[in-house]
């Protein structure tokens, strides 16, 4: 093999893995899904599930879309499945970390709101390289009152390409699933917004952040 070959191939796993941590991670939501489950089989139903969920959400993407109104619809349905999955208050919490407790129901709200609009964003302007991979569900385990769900991304265009591996955190709500937490190669979500929000709130303070994440959104970025 060519070391021109070999170089395409490692940018190829470079490029994955920036997409999927932080940013394009979220893309990878279309994997998850609400589900009922007894406790005693819910990494079975979980894994199970993810496979079904990823099936429904891939033929929402692969809609052709003659008009803008057809376009319209399936954003909203994007946007309505986006928020079945992820559980943004649950996210917000752990990832805001002792800053949450402290904040006003109201504080809380507008967070939360912010965060999830910036997911969405980010979710949606990332589907279409989600095409690119394929998704094997290798395995689940309980961990205290959540589940976690192991998964290992392939390139279908580049088969030699490494694989990148993708944990699903979920926890069992009002009988059915949510996440709350994504890890790319060990890479966490909620970690990387932690330390981000952490930062900016200490030496900025609390209405800092909230001002960046307003002016991510005006400026149609889904970065803080």
């Amino acid at each position: 093999m060519s070391n021109r070959s070999d170089a395409a191939m490692g940018q190829e796993h470079q490029d994955m893995k920036a997409t999927l941590p932080l940013r394009t991670v979220i893309a990878c939501l279309w994997l998850l899904g609400t589900a009922s489950a007894a406790a005693a089989d819910a990494p079975l139903t979980a894994n199970k599930f993810l496979e079904k969920r990823h099936a429904e959400v891939m033929t929402i993407i692969n809609q052709s879309n003659p008009s803008a109104k057809v376009d319209d619809a399936k954003e909203q349905r994007l946007k309505s499945a986006i928020g079945d999955l992820l559980d943004f208050e649950e996210l917000s919490r752990r990832a805001l970390a002792d800053h949450w407790n402290g904040l006003e129901d109201t504080k809380r709200q507008e967070f939360v709101a912010l965060l999830a609009q910036l997911v969405e964003r980010s979710y949606q302007k990332n589907l279409e390289s989600i095409r690119n991979f394929q998704v094997q569900y290798d395995q689940a385990k309980h961990q205290g009152d959540s589940v976690l769900v192991h998964t290992v991304a392939r390139s279908r265009k580049n088969r030699r390409a490494p694989a990148v591996e993708i944990d699903y955190t979920l926890f069992p709500r009002d009988g059915s699933y949510r996440v709350y937490d994504i890890a790319t190669d060990g890479v966490s979500l909620v970690a990387n917004y932690k330390r981000q929000f952490n930062k900016i709130i200490r030496r900025d303070g609390w209405n800092a952040l909230l001002e960046r994440m307003r002016k991510r959104l005006a400026e149609g970025s889904d970065d803080l």
